[in-house]
């Protein structure tokens, strides 16, 4: 992809989930080094919400903001970094307040969404180009 010079990049990487504040801040400073080294331009969209127990969740309700530490990684780092975040992980986390599980917007019930999530994403960005 780099050797394509795209002006702009968009990620969001649920599989990252896993990491750290730590580690987000390393790996993501040096993906963003060469995104730098090219002239492109960053989006980072934050995840959305997973299976209650891969998350530490014990209930699908009062759950606003994202427990994950790879989350608040993500937020620190676009933060500390101007990099603009697309905070997808807000939505998904206030669908309990409108009487949805989120689950209900995960295909597979576990961590693929379906088209309304996806609309979810889709929200999060255009919130960037107001």
């Amino acid at each position: 992809m780099l050797a394509l010079k795209p002006d702009l990049i968009v990620s969001e990487f649920i599989n990252d989930a896993y990491m750290n504040e730590a580690a987000v801040l390393e790996n993501y400073g040096a993906i963003l080094k060469d995104f730098q080294r090219i002239g492109a331009e960053w989006i980072i969209l934050t995840p959305h919400y997973a299976r209650p127990d891969w998350m530490g969740l014990a209930r699908e309700r009062e759950i606003d903001l994202d427990p994950r530490p790879y989350v608040r990684g993500l937020r620190l780092f676009a933060e500390n970094n101007r990099v603009a975040l697309a905070d997808a992980s807000l939505r998904w986390g206030r669908l309990w307040r409108q009487g949805l599980p989120y689950s209900t917007l995960l295909v597979n019930a576990i961590n693929h969404p379906d088209e309304r999530g996806m609309a979810l994403f889709a929200d999060a960005l255009m919130a960037l180009f107001p």
